[in-house]
């Protein structure tokens, strides 16, 4: 068997910008698997209130935006979406039931974001499938188990939690979309013994570990590849002496699961900030990073040889 490129990125939040830049990066590098490591889906809806006629305004990071032709407010919907926000188009009634409905507000965000993942899915399918390029597409911590059936019905896109796949003839993947606690309490967080018995389960799944290639949102802890900003009770930033508090925040179950195991390859997300690479025994531990809320793609392309990763580079677009 010859080399196999993979092309890696994580956390684009909803990002439609990211997004495609990723599926056109996989021709671009020449990519042959095409991988992505959870946290898909964005923060937040931004509505955009019709006052009358052609008019409309909405607010993006505080700043007042409004428009009066159909061509300016499709433009700032997807300025709004390449951001990894979801801009709803609203009557200003619309607009106050929702705020008054907590529970209709949330269903109409969960439906935003699965419709996002759908559309995504579909440009996939249309751009990768004549060419024969798998894409292993997976949720995060922050992802909503709804979004798993977004992902499913393709015949070369696969969501690899809990799942196991060939890329090729000697390389497999399993991977993990859950993440350990975190302060916000989101979807997918789990505790630490809960997450050491489902890699147990991962690891049996695997047929040649030395080979293999891990997808798991989540970084080991104390990597360097899981380092972000210490919060104190209220989730605000600490410093200290004019710098922001650092320390590491990822899994112990994925650091143990990493130093049993030594698969060839594993992929990290989850901590936007830590970007870069480490080698755990003979394991090299990639994080690639995020920037989703600037549009820009942070990705790792590499290369692997039957029995090594052959070379690797963190890439930005």
């Amino acid at each position: 068997m010859g080399m196999t490129r993979i092309l890696y990125a994580s956390d684009f939040h909803g990002s439609d910008a990211c997004f495609r830049k990723f599926i056109s990066a996989a021709f671009q590098y020449q990519a042959n698997v095409l991988i992505v490591g959870g946290d898909v889906t964005g923060k937040a809806m931004i509505p955009i209130i019709h006052l009358g006629g052609g008019n409309y305004r909405g607010y993006l990071f505080g700043r007042k935006e409004e428009v009066s032709s159909q061509a300016e407010l499709e433009k700032l919907k997807q300025t709004i979406s390449n951001v990894g926000f979801y801009p709803i188009v609203l009557e200003p009634e619309e607009a106050q039931e929702l705020e008054n409905d907590s529970d209709k507000m949330g269903k109409r965000f969960e439906h935003e974001m699965v419709t996002r993942v759908q559309a995504w899915m579909a440009l996939a399918d249309d751009k990768l499938t004549p060419k024969r390029i798998p894409l292993y597409f997976m949720p995060g911590n922050d992802d909503l188990d709804s979004i798993d059936a977004a992902i499913e019905g393709y015949q070369l896109i696969h969501n690899p939690d809990g799942q196991h796949f060939w890329l090729d003839d000697d390389h497999e993947l399993v991977g993990m979309s859950k993440a350990n606690l975190t302060p916000w309490l989101c979807p997918r967080d789990t505790e630490e013994d809960l997450l050491e018995t489902f890699l147990a389960n991962l690891e049996k799944l695997l047929e040649k570990p030395a080979q293999a290639v891990v997808a798991l949102h989540v970084p080991p802890f104390d990597a360097g590849i899981d380092v972000c900003p210490q919060l104190d009770e209220n989730l605000k930033i600490m410093t200290s002496g004019g710098q922001v508090l650092m320390k590491p925040v990822g899994s112990t179950a994925v650091r143990h699961f990493i130093e049993r195991v030594q698969p060839m390859l594993s992929l990290h997300g989850h901590i936007h900030e830590s970007p870069g690479y480490i080698r755990i025994g003979r394991t090299l531990c990639i994080n690639a990073g995020s920037e989703y809320a600037e549009g820009i793609l942070k990705a790792a392309i590499i290369n692997l040889d039957r029995d090594r990763v052959k070379g690797h580079l963190l890439v930005s677009a």
